[in-house]
């Protein structure tokens, strides 16, 4: 196993953008009724890449927003606007991950668990 010091400085000399690329991770659907403004927040649980979860919310949104007026109790009138909500990811954590499980990997292999 590669020392986790040397695994990250490999990792990241690949990557010119470590820390620094955004991912969509919810859209807030703005609609409304005959006297109200609803904001309904769909979360990018799957983790969609960023194309993919924007055409996925614009297609159903309308969908979306009138389940929402029905549990809400009123009547879809229309939608106003659809933000999406990014946050940067976090290279070091996702690294971690990877780099423990390929700790756990090996060690279940050397010791045949």
């Amino acid at each position: 196993m590669v020392a986790y010091g040397i695994a990250k400085a490999r990792a990241m000399a690949n990557r010119t953008d470590w820390n620094e690329r955004t991912e969509i991770t919810k859209a807030v659907i703005t609609w409304f009724d005959a006297d109200y403004e609803y904001e309904l927040e769909i979360e990018n649980e799957d983790r969609m890449d960023n194309e993919e979860f924007t055409a996925w919310v614009e297609e159903n949104a309308e969908s979306l927003a009138k389940a929402d007026a029905e549990e809400n109790g009123t009547t879809f009138e229309g939608i106003d606007r659809i933000d999406f909500k990014e946050d940067y990811i976090d290279d070091d954590a996702l690294f971690d991950e990877a780099y423990e499980a390929a700790c756990e990997f090996e060690w279940e292999c050397e010791t045949g668990r």
